[in-house]
Order: C-alpha cells, then sequence, then structure tokens
C-alpha cells in the first residue's frame, strides 16, 4: 500500500521526473493491475456507492432520494468492472493510434501509460461520497496533462505530435467512456432517476 501511495504522489506532484522512472521499468501487466490499477478504481466505485446509498441526493422539494442498496451494489461491481476492463481498452487504443503518430506500438506501455495516466481520475471519485460534489470530479482531467507529457517519455512520440496524439486519445476514449457509462447508468440508476423526475 505505500508504494501505491507513493507513486500517486510521485505522478501528481512531480509527473516529469516520475515518467522517466516509469519508462525504465519492467512491464508486468497482471502486477500493474494488482498493485496499482484495481486498488486506485475502487475510489470511485466504493464512494459512490456510499454516496448514493446513504447520502442520496436532495431534490428541490426537499426529499432525499437514495439508490436502492442491491441495484447500487451490483452497479458498482459492474461500473468497477467495466473501468478495469476500460484501461485495457484505452491502452489499445493509444497502441492502434501510435503508429499514426510515429510513436512505440506496445501494448505493455501503453497500458503503463494509460495506468498512471488515469491515476487523478481515480482520485476525485472520492468527490462521489458526496453527489452534490461532483463538480469537483473536474479536477480529473489533471490526467489529460499527465498523459500528454508521458506520451514522449514511455511511446517516444515525436514532441510536435504529441498534442495531436493526446486528442486523438481523448477523443476515442470519451466515445468509449459514454458507452460503458450508459451500460452501467442506464441499467442501473435510471430507475432511480425516472422517480427523481416524477417527484
Amino acid at each position: 500500500m505505500a508504494k501505491i501511495l507513493e507513486r500517486v504522489k510521485d505522478i501528481i506532484l512531480n509527473p516529469k521526473a516520475t515518467w522517466q522512472i516509469i519508462k525504465d521499468e519492467p512491464v508486468d501487466i497482471k502486477s500493474l493491475y494488482l498493485n496499482y490499477i484495481a486498488p486506485l478504481a475502487l475510489i470511485p466505485a466504493i464512494c459512490s456507492f456510499i454516496g448514493m446509498t446513504l447520502i442520496g441526493i436532495r431534490i428541490p422539494t426537499g426529499a432525499v432520494i437514495r439508490a436502492p442498496l442491491i441495484g447500487s451494489l451490483v452497479s458498482g461491481v459492474v461500473g468497477y468492472a467495466l473501468n478495469l476492463v476500460g484501461v485495457l481498452i484505452g491502452a489499445w487504443i493509444v497502441k492502434l493510434l501510435a503508429p499514426t503518430f510515429n510513436s512505440k506500438a506496445d501494448l505493455d506501455e501503453a497500458l503503463k501509460l494509460v495506468a498512471y495516466s488515469l491515476t487523478p481520475m481515480w482520485l476525485v471519485g472520492v468527490f462521489s461520497l458526496v453527489p452534490g460534489l461532483g463538480i469537483l470530479s473536474i479536477l480529473g482531467l489533471y490526467g489529460i496533462y499527465l498523459l500528454a507529457i508521458g506520451l514522449t517519455p514511455v511511446l517516444g512520440t515525436p514532441e510536435e505530435k504529441v498534442v495531436w496524439y493526446t486528442i486523438a486519445i481523448i477523443l476515442i476514449g470519451i466515445v468509449v467512456s459514454f458507452i460503458l457509462s450508459a451500460i452501467v447508468y442506464g441499467a442501473f440508476y435510471g430507475p432511480m432517476y425516472m422517480q427523481m423526475m416524477a417527484i
């Protein structure tokens, strides 16, 4: 756990130097998932579950709407699993786009890049504890900066192609993220929102 916290702190506070360290680290996908991706991806899953079931959303009438416990639990598990799959999909996107931007098309290195770039997105998941603070999740956009400055050291992307490569990854990533989110929220939270609209 201490190692995860140290890496989180380094990638957030000193990203340029940390990418130089990361680029030389051997890639072990299983280890990266077990020791970094899976634990951090739990943050938004657990916080969202607590926020939606225990704290709830206050609507204009003053009532508090809370998501059903079982439905939220299932949604949380499915969302967590999709989050883990999404990281791998993101790595595939980075790899597939790599030749277009004169970068190294290596899935292992791409996974490393995506995983550490997503760190801020997982951390801001803590704001899901209070649904009204969800707007603060915008702080997770710091991950875009991490991605951009990680492309050259990790994948050897030429400096002049970093901006366009980053934009391409983000645009495709948004589409994939939207699809994955729609699966979870449409299936599990849809009925709750319909109930809110009816009040």
